[in-house]
């Protein structure tokens, strides 16, 4: 499980030679901004992890940590965006073959 929402994209690409049977799962929810996360933002987030670290790679999506700092209402709207997002994903890659999150 990977922090990433906050780091530059480009970092996960250090991960890309480790073992291909590994996956990863990757923070697409920044819980250091209170701002909500749109799905579409979520869905680029997840091609472009995708896309650095090979296909298939990532396994699992969430928030880059816990939400204990954020007021109830934005910690909800960021995790039905990250559903959301995560949908619209699955969505997109099922017009390319099968995928799983």
């Amino acid at each position: 499980m990977l922090a990433c929402a906050h780091r530059p994209p480009e970092e996960l690409s250090v991960f890309r030679e480790l073992r291909p049977d590994l996956g990863l799962g990757i923070g697409v929810v920044d819980i250091k901004r209170t701002e909500i996360e749109t799905p579409e933002a979520i869905a680029r987030a997840i091609e472009r992890a995708e896309k650095l670290l090979g296909r298939g790679r990532v396994r699992d999506v969430h928030p880059d940590c816990g939400f204990w700092m954020l007021k109830r209402n934005i910690a909800d709207g960021k995790m039905r965006a990250l559903v959301q997002g995560r949908d619209l994903y699955l969505g997109r890659r099922s017009e390319a073959g099968p995928a799983r999150l």
